[in-house]
């Protein structure tokens, strides 16, 4: 879903509600990757430096702890990123020179590794979700498409692989309750997870050894990477196992919006 407001972009991405102020947001230039260390190879290859403009968000629900994802989550996954496709942008952005690009990713389902006791769908065998995708400004010699990353969150780029936490959304428009999305649940649900090395991979757009991840994670606000990071993924399940969920706050309930499809 996009919408827009004079000189803002709003994009809705996954379970998060982002803005970018127009294509003058802040820009992030991803730092070189540090050599890795001397011990032995970093276990995710270094890309190029890349250009990312970086937007804020508002989580649709809380993500940040493993108690958030019990809570909330009906599945946790282990998700590769297959394939991808862009969305053009409006006419209106189009005719402006500047607006959004979005992006839509195929995940592949390579592992289910929790489960909520009550959740209403089974775990999915694949996910199609929309993400961020690129900015474009045509003004002042800056044409060019350039990433767009929510901060504090994995861009979910194509060739990496995360473990990702989801819940079944209902379509408000159908009283089936077979019909519906799987949504993540914020900028908090989802952890890098390349080359089996849970932190390591891409995030906000470029790519991380667990090193770098560490790093990035004590700056962000998500509790659970922080103490996940280089862990193994039977740690977080046994959490994920033993933790209590609380009791859900009230969400507003979706109204239908037959445009919106």
């Amino acid at each position: 879903m996009r919408r827009m407001r004079s000189g803002v972009l709003t994009l809705a991405v996954g379970a998060m509600i982002a803005g970018a102020a127009g294509c003058s947001a802040p820009e992030k230039t991803a730092a070189a990757p540090a050599a890795p260390p001397a011990a032995g190879p970093s276990p995710v290859a270094q890309g190029p430096v890349q250009r990312v403009v970086l937007g804020d968000g508002r989580d649709r629900t809380a993500s940040s702890s493993v108690q958030d994802w019990v809570t909330y989550a009906d599945h946790v996954l282990v998700v590769t990123v297959t394939a991808e496709s862009r969305v053009e942008p409006s006419k209106k952005e189009i005719e402006r020179g500047e607006g959004m690009i979005g992006r839509n990713a195929q995940l592949t389902v390579d592992k289910v590794l929790w489960s909520a006791p009550d959740a209403p769908q089974a775990a999915p065998k694949a996910l199609k979700m929309a993400v961020a995708g690129w900015v474009f400004d045509n003004h002042g010699n800056r044409a060019g498409d350039v990433k767009f990353a929510m901060g504090g969150a994995s861009r979910l780029e194509k060739g990496h692989s995360y473990v990702k936490a989801v819940e079944w959304v209902d379509d408000p428009c159908s009283a089936d309750p077979n019909v519906g999305t799987w949504e993540g649940l914020g900028s908090g649900d989802t952890i890098p997870y390349d080359a089996g090395v849970v932190g390591a991979g891409e995030f906000e757009g470029r790519v991380q050894s667990l090193d770098q991840a560490r790093a990035s994670f004590q700056k962000g606000e998500s509790a659970l990477r922080k103490q996940i990071a280089g862990a193994s993924v039977s740690s977080l399940l046994t959490q994920l196992r033993t933790t209590k969920p609380r009791a859900e706050a009230v969400r507003d309930p979706r109204e239908c919006d037959l445009t919106d499809r």
